[in-house]
């Protein structure tokens, strides 16, 4: 049981620490004058971009899952849903940049 609060206590702790720095590093953007509407844009673009390509990844990946079922290989999974998710983000930042 103790296990268990101390699992929810570093679970809570990491989220929170997460939180705050984004919601932090926005904040200082802002005040700073760097989030802009070209900023938003080219942001949005890419969160578009991204959560495109991470569909077709996530149904991939789906299917392999169906077929091919093994404890270790859920995690792997779930860490290349996480690292083509951050890739197509970063292509998508890339391609709305050059757009403007």
């Amino acid at each position: 049981m103790e296990r268990m609060w101390m699992g929810i206590g570093i679970f809570t702790f990491v989220v929170a620490i997460l939180l705050l720095t984004t919601v932090g590093n926005h904040m200082y953007l802002k005040k700073k004058k760097i989030v802009d509407e070209r900023y938003n844009r080219i942001h949005h673009l890419g969160r578009s971009y991204a959560w495109f390509a991470s569909t077709g990844i996530i149904v991939i990946v789906w299917f392999l899952a169906l077929f091919v079922f093994d404890s270790l290989l859920a995690f792997f999974l779930i860490t290349a849903i996480y690292v083509g998710h951050m890739v197509s983000y970063a292509v998508g930042a890339a391609v709305a940049q050059s757009q403007n």
